[in-house]
């Protein structure tokens, strides 16, 4: 269910060619795996831009350090073209740096809070991490995955919040609606709101009409675990609403959660 067919590292075939590529791998491929393309950081326009609305191209597989912005544009405009995009990150930079083994960079705190988190808050795909060539274990020798181990659990810990608590596939991107020092903010608006903030502290929601009273909780996107209260446990709409601040660590990473309550089993 994992695979990804990924036509090309940095891909310079022509037009023609990468949609008769995708038209071959579908014509085979009888489990319908998709298809993406990964291309140069300054070429997303002239690669990706002739591909949009081809019946067999899935995806754009992003090289780029702008992982919220690139992500969110390519989502967009491959709705407008009408076949939305699964858009992944494939590779962070700079080449001879991506992610440090754990050992030098434990925390992980750049990748988690700069690409992980903002490709899924702009409704991306996932991540597939390089690992850069100043250290052990890089994308050329690679023998431990296990040296970042550390960054798959962070990457598993945030999988599984978009997973257990947000309906991803109803949610869109919606920064507009959060206000935080850098807030991303993914929504279905009028039943839930998931706010990233990556350098911590408090947050509002703008509730839009919306009458109702939403829960507030705070979930550790450095530990995981289960959902925690903050400051307030709801806000009542409308207009625009405090969701107070997380229950301690302040200045560290917290996602603000605010949801309509769920019905009693």
């Amino acid at each position: 269910p994992a695979i990804t067919w990924n036509l090309g590292e940095e891909n310079t075939n022509t037009d023609a060619q990468r949609m008769a590529f995708a038209d071959y791998i579908h014509s085979l491929d009888p489990y319908d795996h998709p298809v993406v393309v990964h291309t140069f950081p300054k070429q997303y326009d002239k690669v990706y831009s002739p591909l949009l609305g081809h019946p067999t191209i899935e995806g754009a597989s992003l090289q780029t350090n702008d992982t919220w912005e690139q992500t969110a544009r390519w989502i967009e405009r491959s709705q407008a073209a009408g076949r939305p995009w699964n858009v992944c990150l494939d590779e962070i930079g700079p080449a001879n740096t991506g992610v440090k083994p754990d050992a030098d960079d434990y925390e992980h705190d750049e990748v988690r809070k700069k690409h992980l988190w903002p490709n899924l808050m702009a409704g991306g795909g996932g991540v597939e991490w390089l690992f850069g060539y100043n250290y052990p274990h890089n994308d050329i020798n690679l023998e431990d995955f296990r040296s970042r181990d550390h960054m798959w659990e962070l990457t598993t810990i945030a999988r599984r919040f978009f997973e257990e608590h947000l309906p991803f596939a109803e949610m869109n991107h919606a920064d507009a609606l959060a206000s935080g020092e850098q807030a991303r903010c993914f929504a279905k608006p009028g039943t839930v709101y998931a706010i990233y903030l990556p350098e911590g502290g408090g947050a509002t929601v703008d509730l839009g009409d919306a009458s109702s009273t939403f829960e507030v909780d705070w979930f550790d996107p450095r530990n995981g675990g289960a959902l925690q209260r903050g400051t307030g446990e709801s806000v009542t709409g409308p207009g625009r609403q405090s969701v107070g601040r997380p229950p301690r660590d302040e200045a560290k990473d917290w996602v603000a959660l605010a949801r309509l309550p769920r019905p009693s089993k």
